[in-house]
């Protein structure tokens, strides 16, 4: 049996980030993968995603000009994208592999279980550690109806070799919206069917509607209170039957209905770490019930956001545990900014609503000359402002939204009010430099 002061399970950046960290302190660290090294985020999630977001983006931005005098018809090779796409993810899992074992950090690949003695078996070896840390992170989760087999995964979206000409995505959150607009932009015909109302969750309504109009006006069509009851394979392609008995048939069908926690094969139970069907269940350390045991990132059961940014910021947090033997306060999350990324962005951060005497403004800015200049189509954005003149949160819409929405997490996690900010110059025209306008 082989003895570390820590095993990580999972490979991902949060599980990277924390084996760096705790090997700096001159720990032995073992790391385990049993899937791609390097983690969903840039195998993948966001980082191929936003590659080949950005053509899209390029696209609508060249669109939204053409008034202006700019033409041209762009238009988007799938195939051509897809290399480009290969080309970063392709060379993620031996390139994180090789950093890790460069840094000294022991590797090992395959399924890890816990043992009811409190040792970790992988691959059929036996392995100890002081501490263990859970970084397994989440996958796409897939209906439980007859004919799933018909069904794929963002995963697999993004390894189409084929474009299907008509195309259908179950789910309108942030992967569903995304990838829709990736596959409408380089020519598929797309189709997103929601289980309940047309809504994204966590977003207002008005915000919401606003965004899929934009959406809708780029050829996407939405179908609301469609509850998919079964799947089945005709010679017109394949076909989607609702409870109600509605039918939608496409060329392929995406299911992106939420994620759920890689944490089955961890054989918890015998080491009486308590879990939920979201995740696993930790106190203000992450520190789960088994006091040697710890989890971070997408297998948590938690209120945070589960992002890429969220896990290292857990990484870095049990870092400093660890260095202090516990001897800190627990985790403070500060406020997390969520964007949904596409030809516009919707983005959010902080309290979004009134909870007590504060002030929210709702502002179009479209016909502000920092949007107007790059004709956006729909520039706006609700803040919320205390009595302090201090920022406390936002939901806007706009194509350069996740630029403000960063600009706006520095304000408010920093208590930033209008008279710190008014002894500030900004660049002009930014958007930084609107800021002024955005407190009471």
């Amino acid at each position: 049996m082989e003895k570390y002061d820590y095993i990580i399970v999972g490979a991902g950046p949060g599980g990277n980030a924390l084996a760096y960290a705790l090997k700096e302190q001159g720990a032995a660290v073992l790391i385990a993968e049993r899937d791609k090294w390097g983690g969903t985020c840039p195998n993948y999630g966001c980082d191929p995603t936003k590659i080949m977001m950005a053509l899209v983006e390029a696209k609508y931005r060249a669109a939204n000009l053409v008034s202006a005098g700019l033409h041209g018809n762009l238009s988007i090779d799938w195939q051509e994208m897809l290399a480009r796409k290969r080309a970063y993810s392709d060379a993620i899992p031996s390139s994180t592999e090789q950093g890790l074992k460069n840094a000294g950090i022991e590797t090992v690949y395959g399924s890890a279980s816990f043992q009811t003695d409190g040792h970790l078996d992988v691959g059929g070896k036996a392995y100890f550690a002081d501490n263990y840390i859970l970084a397994t992170g989440a996958r796409p989760r897939v209906l439980d109806i007859p004919g799933n087999e018909y069904l794929l995964t963002s995963n697999d979206f993004l390894e189409l070799e084929e474009l299907p000409k008509r195309l259908v995505f179950l789910g309108s959150g942030y992967v569903s919206l995304e990838l829709a607009q990736i596959a409408n932009a380089a020519g598929s015909e797309v189709s997103i069917l929601t289980h309940g109302a047309l809504k994204i969750r966590g977003f207002a309504d008005d915000f919401a509607t606003s965004y899929i109009k934009q959406l809708q006006k780029e050829g996407i069509t939405f179908t609301d209170n469609f509850s998919p009851e079964r799947l089945e394979q005709t010679e017109s392609g394949i076909v989607i039957i609702s409870e109600d008995n509605r039918k939608v048939t496409a060329d392929g069908v995406i299911s992106a209905v939420g994620r759920i926690p890689n944490i089955e094969d961890l054989n918890l139970e015998a080491v009486g770490v308590k879990t939920t069907p979201k995740g696993i269940l930790v106190n203000e350390f992450l520190q789960t019930n088994n006091p040697n045991i710890y989890a971070i990132g997408d297998a948590l059961d938690k209120k945070q956001p589960k992002l890429t940014p969220v896990s290292g910021f857990e990484a870095r947090y049990l870092a400093r545990y660890f260095t202090q033997d516990g001897q800190i306060e627990g985790i403070q999350y500060p406020a997390i900014p969520t964007v949904i990324f596409g030809s516009s962005k919707l983005a959010q951060i902080g309290q979004t609503q009134i909870l007590d005497k504060e002030n929210e403004k709702k502002i179009d800015m479209t016909d502000w000359y920092t949007y107007k200049r790059i004709a956006d189509p729909l520039s706006k954005i609700n803040v919320i402002v205390n009595d302090k003149n201090e920022i406390l949160g936002a939901t806007l819409l706009s194509t350069v939204a996740e630029e403000l929405v960063n600009i706006l997490n520095f304000c408010i996690n920093q208590a930033i009010n209008l008279d710190k900010f008014q002894n500030m110059v900004m660049a002009y025209p930014t958007i930084a430099s609107d800021l002024f306008y955005l407190y009471d």
